[in-house]
């Protein structure tokens, strides 16, 4: 969907380096794990589905990190409105806002975009 400029969302310079660092972190962490995970014996359920969420969750951070520094980063993908900067903290590859969110875990359409 295009954007039009009154859309656009532009961090401070801090908000995004404190994003990136939270994310290239999160996702040490997660490349560690995911190397564990494989050395281990993967026959078994629970390693299984462990690298499994590892490996989602490491491919949402690096998908939120090539979006960090365009203008669209921190943008509802449902309705186009701004994603707070808390949320944003608490969960950096966040791709909605906190109400589409619980519409969409609701299991209800997506807002219309303005």
């Amino acid at each position: 969907m295009p954007l039009t400029q009154h859309h656009r969302h532009y961090f401070t310079i801090e908000q995004r380096e404190t994003l990136q660092r939270l994310m290239a972190a999160r996702a040490a962490v997660l490349r560690e794990e995911v190397g564990e995970d494989v050395k281990a014996n993967l026959d078994a359920e629970p390693e299984a589905v462990a690298l499994r969420l590892d490996v989602i969750e490491l491919r949402a951070i690096e998908s939120a990190l090539e979006r960090l520094h365009t203008p669209d980063f921190g943008l509802c993908e449902d309705c186009a409105e701004e994603i707070s900067y808390a949320r944003l903290t608490a969960n950096p590859t966040a791709l909605r806002c906190l109400s589409c969110q619980t519409r969409r875990e609701r299991g209800a359409a997506p807002a219309a975009s303005a």
